[in-house]
């Protein structure tokens, strides 16, 4: 339970933050934001004369594999002696990579000034 909460709360200062970051570049011209950001992947019209600029980065993590191996087997007594057998098996999940993209997108007016912006992952 605890480490869901902790990961809510760090989501919710995650998005709050980059919300701030992006809301920074409204009434700014498109030009300051391509000075610290560099080129867009992308570029749109906006359908008003303006343009939609599109920053995307690819976020990805690997989780670790892991074996299980259990164990199996019986004994029996004979003459004070045990006599018996095991059979172990392993199983094993390999590392798997996840991952997504993470999309920063900029509405640029006839002037060349940011009037709206939206995001899409952390």
């Amino acid at each position: 339970m605890k480490k869901k909460c902790l990961l809510l709360l760090c989501v919710l200062f995650f998005s709050g933050c980059i919300s701030q970051i992006m809301t920074s570049w409204e009434n700014h011209h498109y030009g300051e934001l391509i000075g610290s950001w560099g080129p867009p992947q992308q570029v749109f019209n906006d359908g008003y004369g303006g343009r939609i600029l599109v920053y995307t980065e690819s976020r990805a993590w690997v989780s670790p594999g892991k074996s299980n191996t259990y164990v199996t087997g019986n004994a029996t007594i004979y003459d004070n002696y045990i006599w018996g057998s095991a059979t172990a098996t392993t199983y094993y999940t390999p590392p798997q990579v996840y991952g997504y993209t993470a999309y920063r997108m900029f509405w640029i007016n006839k002037q060349g000034i940011i009037y709206r912006w939206a995001w899409k992952g952390l």
